[in-house]
């Protein structure tokens, strides 16, 4: 009898998140009464890392003797996986209580092609990140507007709906979804792989569901990190994807758009990466000038940056922009030099 969901884990150089995330699903599991496998998959991270992940107990283990990426990753976990409904998961992510269930019942839906939870950023859970993507043309030209993408994602973060684009670090789809449409395109090697699935996911007249009553951890930005290959697969597949989307001169003018030097937002100094607490407002948090996409708080109380977060960002400037709840209205922008 097939389970009611299989569970991809795709690893590379991240036994130690991989475990927290096998350990978080067999939790998750037995408090939702989920008769769900775990596949876990690794891409090449050789011998010793693989003796670790084999003592995690997964349900099953596709261990590749080459790094074929989070895409190729993915499309190797879904050959083995038994049920109708797959979650295809980064390693670095802890599932919270409910978040199983509340995908499986946001995928039941026919008109609904793909649902990502709200993932938190800190080991305090007020961090949020982004829900939907600047991928689109004018998103990546940097041309997006600050406030109607703020009002869009306090909507998707508090009520969830439909979204352009769905992050990647979790998605739940159903088998019929994939057979449907395809999967993922290997030709990606890092990033961009679920954005041009998604896309064929909304061409098929599907929808993509954020749904944040399913709710995790997202270790974002460790694991990448560790691969001294990341930057140059990132490239390779931005691309690839701006070229497949867009063609050739749409991808030139993004290119040369993103050579110029990034022109940063009118911006106080901050020494400290914090902003105080004000009524009826949110703090975004980038490292993009642009600050879409962003990280949330609500400014409930004072916040800081946490120190497990500042641990995943490398040097360079934070940009906090307190905005107004209501509407999206910044209100003042800061900047903080992280060394």
């Amino acid at each position: 009898m097939s389970p009611r969901v299989s569970v991809v884990v795709v690893n590379h150089r991240s036994a130690g998140e991989a475990a927290g995330c096998v350990a978080s699903l067999r939790e998750a599991f037995a408090a939702e009464a989920v008769d769900g496998e775990i596949v876990l998959v690794d891409c090449g991270s050789g011998e010793e890392e693989r003796r670790v992940l084999a003592g995690l107990g997964a349900d099953a283990e596709v261990f590749l003797d080459e790094n074929r990426g989070y895409s190729g990753g993915a499309n190797a976990g879904l050959e083995r996986a038994r049920s109708s409904a797959v979650v295809v998961s980064n390693a670095d992510v802890a599932y919270l209580p409910g978040a199983v269930t509340a995908l499986l019942d946001a995928v039941a839906s026919p008109r609904v092609g793909a649902a990502a939870p709200l993932c938190f950023w800190d080991a305090e859970r007020r961090l949020r990140l982004p829900a939907d993507s600047a991928s689109d043309f004018f998103g990546q030209m940097g041309l997006s507007r600050f406030a109607p993408f703020a009002r869009r994602t306090l909507r998707l973060w508090e009520d969830g709906g439909d979204a352009k684009h769905l992050p990647g670090a979790v998605l739940a789809t159903r088998r019929e979804v994939l057979d449907r449409v395809g999967r993922f395109d290997e030709a990606f090697l890092f990033e961009y792989e679920e954005t041009e699935w998604e896309d064929r996911v909304r061409e098929a007249g599907l929808a993509l569901r954020f749904e944040p009553r399913a709710r995790v951890r997202h270790l974002f930005g460790r694991s990448a990190a560790r691969n001294p290959d990341t930057e140059r697969r990132r490239q390779v597949s931005r691309n690839l994807y701006r070229e497949r989307r867009y063609g050739r001169i749409g991808r030139a003018l993004l290119e040369r758009q993103s050579s110029r030097p990034e022109r940063r937002p009118p911006a106080a100094p901050l020494s400290q990466p914090a902003v105080a607490a004000r009524a009826g407002a949110w703090v975004a948090v980038s490292t993009n000038a642009s600050l879409v996409p962003f990280a949330g708080c609500p400014l409930d109380a004072d916040f800081r940056l946490p120190d497990d977060v500042l641990a995943s960002l490398r040097p360079g400037p934070v940009y906090l922009r307190v905005f107004r709840t209501a509407d999206g209205r910044p209100l003042e922008t800061f900047v903080w030099e992280k060394s």
